[in-house]
């Protein structure tokens, strides 16, 4: 099988008709000779005459000859089918499936380690005539395009196991959109996965189906899928109190058949020390005592020994260990509360201070509102127990700009359940008799409805004015007449909550997150520190990608603004794999090839499909170079005859006819 590279260029075989046209046209030399033996001389005039014309027919054809393997060098001659170096233009989609998944262990290397060295085979195969893209499969807008493979080198040694799930349709989707317009090209997807099923459930359809894409999958054949995992520690009580203990519950998750029987150390680590060590079945929960905390951020995690794969058997966290709140209570809002608050203050949890020392106030009927929120104190609004006194408040929600007013419900006397939202345990399902409904009278980003009525009303609101003040109000009074709350068991917890992380901390974001995520970092921030000590610096106000698993500090200089904490969904550990049909599925129509040993040579002799023969030009070059000489050493003999005079010509004629 041979074609061509470039086969308009066989245009310049039409170059050999020149030296054609300039045989026929070259006329011949005649030489006058003085001689009186004229018949020797005719004799070795005909002699020579039938020399010099095999001569320059010799000549002519290696002329046409040199000229037509020039041609044929210039078209870029290919022979047979070629190796997978020899391709045609091709338009390469990498996608990676860079999940928690990726950190398994295949012999002694990271799957994620198998992934880049063939990546990197592929590479050393592209040409300067090949397209380029990747995709990460967490994250697939996060990916790099690149003509060059230097680009993709480089996205590839800071690519690490991302804490996210991955998501192959979408990225597969992607790759597509990418692919669809570079129809004039080969066009291949480079899949490298370890075929998780969570990766494959994406829940949306596969991309149009396209029989012109070929897709080469990268699935090593894995271990048993057995695996074990802490889940996210959960204290006894948020949020934390400076300077007392705490229980923390760690929930061991088994994603496999048969689970062990046995117990398990978990051990509990803030910063860098152990401070805690318990023992517990998968499918329990271990109990650790947190030791007091100074005030500010406790960072740190929860690990097992390893069960399956090692990257899930730690679970990072962060929390914000406050001192007890000061809080003072404003008008009367019933004997249930103050006893609630007394309470809380005997545990530590609070402080009960005047108005003045007070850092959250509670306002029975709104009383001195706008006092509270002109001078940054956080405010929990109570409503009156008589509707009459509605409108009173109305007017000094109306004055302090925040956008909620109160109505008269005609059905709020009816039994209703706050059972949507409830953080709470025992606050789903409490009955409510009397509930006003809060109705939003203008427009704030910040507000969010912490908990809701069976209907859906809001019953509790958080927000905060625009001058970042922040409130909450609730829609029943805290008497016996309107609601269980104040009689139940739930109270001081409630109370606790309230006063503690719900309303100071506004409109703040959590403090751990599950997944991959960007997060809006504060606006006094300078630096962001990452979980492996590396300080980067940081835009205030602007939005945060964290993809790497761990604890992170946002710092104003050497203060410490903001923390958070980054795991993988639990959902990863789940290392159950899937059929091949379900990703093929995602991207119907195309073209599919499965590599699943791990033999670099296996991957490498499979991709680029498109073959287009091996280069066949060295062989013609060296051929050319030959023909060149042969040419060279005709031309030179012809200009070494002429150059000898006649008389001497006839000479060596007439001896060679006497020797004849």
């Amino acid at each position: 099988m041979i074609g061509f590279l470039y086969p308009v260029l066989g245009l310049a075989a039409l170059a050999a008709l020149i030296p054609v046209f300039l045989h026929l046209i070259r006329r011949r030399e005649l030489h006058r000779v003085t001689f009186p033996a004229i018949r020797y001389l005719r004799r070795a005039e005909q002699r020579h005459a039938r020399r010099l014309r095999l001569r320059h027919l010799m000549l002519l054809a290696v002329r046409v000859i040199v000229i037509l393997l020039l041609a044929v060098a210039a078209m870029g001659p290919l022979a047979g089918r070629g190796g997978p170096a020899d391709h045609r233009a091709t338009a390469l989609a990498i996608l990676i499936d860079d999940s928690q998944s990726s950190a398994q262990i295949v012999g002694e290397r990271y799957l994620l380690d198998l992934y880049r060295e063939r990546v990197e085979l592929t590479l050393e195969l592209t040409t300067a005539d090949d397209e380029i893209a990747l995709f990460s499969g967490v994250r697939p807008d996060a990916g790099v395009l690149a003509r060059e493979p230097a680009g993709v080198r480089e996205y590839l040694r800071g690519l690490r196991p991302a804490a996210g799930r991955a998501d192959l349709g979408s990225a597969i989707r992607r790759a597509h959109a990418w692919l669809e317009p570079l129809g004039g090209r080969a066009r291949e997807i480079h899949i490298y996965t370890d075929l998780q099923r969570v990766s494959l459930a994406s829940g949306a359809a596969g991309a149009p189906g396209d029989g012109d894409i070929s897709v080469f999958v990268f699935a090593p054949d894995l271990p048993p899928s057995d695996n074990g995992a802490p889940g996210d520690a959960a204290p006894e009580v948020v949020p934390l109190t400076a300077g007392r203990p705490m229980t923390v519950s760690v929930p061991l998750r088994w994603f496999g058949e048969e689970r062990p029987a046995d117990r398990i150390v978990v051990r509990l680590v803030v910063g860098d020390d152990v401070v805690a060590v318990a023992e517990a079945a998968f499918g329990e929960s271990a109990l650790l005592s947190l030791p007091a905390q100074d005030h500010g951020w406790v960072q740190g995690y929860v690990e097992i020994d390893q069960h399956g794969l090692v990257a899930d058997d730690r679970r990072h966290f962060t929390w914000y260990a406050r001192p007890p709140t000061r809080v003072a209570v404003l008008g009367d809002a019933g004997p249930f509360l103050d006893h609630a608050l007394e309470t809380l203050q005997r545990g530590g949890r609070l402080q009960l201070e005047s108005p003045d020392a007070a850092e959250v106030w509670i306002l029975a009927g709104g009383e001195r509102l706008e006092e509270g929120l002109a001078g940054e104190v956080s405010v929990i609004v109570v409503p009156p127990a008589n509707p009459l006194d509605l409108p009173r408040l109305n007017n000094r929600l109306a004055r302090a700009r925040i956008p909620w007013r109160y109505e008269v419900d005609g059905q709020s006397r009816g039994v209703r359940r706050i059972d949507v939202g409830a953080p709470l345990e025992g606050l789903s399902g409490l009955e409510i008799r009397l509930a006003y409904r809060l109705v939003r009278h203008g427009l704030s980003a910040s507000d969010t409805t912490l908990l809701s009525l069976g209907d859906g009303s809001a019953w509790l609101v958080r927000g905060a004015t625009p001058d970042s003040a922040a409130y909450m109000l609730l829609a029943t009074p805290l008497t016996e007449e309107a609601s269980d709350l104040p009689v139940s068991a739930v109270m001081v917890p409630f109370l606790d909550a309230a006063l503690g992380d719900w309303v100071r901390r506004g409109t703040t974001a959590g403090t751990i997150f599950d997944g991959a995520t960007s997060i809006r970092i504060p606006p006094r921030a300078r630096e962001i520190r990452y979980p492996d000590g590396a300080t980067v610096a940081a835009e205030g106000g602007a939005p945060f990608e964290a993809t790497q698993p761990g604890n992170y500090a946002v710092l104003e200089g050497t203060d410490i603004i903001a923390a958070f904490s980054l795991n993988a969904p639990l959902a990863e550990a789940d290392l159950v794999t899937g059929e091949p049909e379900d990703l093929e599925a995602l991207l119907p129509g195309a073209e599919w090839s499965w590599v699943r040993g791990t033999e670099p040579a296996d991957w490498q002799s499979s991709v680029f499909s498109a073959r287009r023969g091996r280069a066949a030009w060295k062989p013609l070059v060296a051929l050319l170079l030959l023909v060149s000489i042969v040419e060279a050493a005709l031309a030179a003999a012809g200009r070494r005859r002429a150059g000898i005079p006649a008389a001497t010509r006839v000479k060596q004629t007439e001896r060679a006819e006497k020797a004849i």
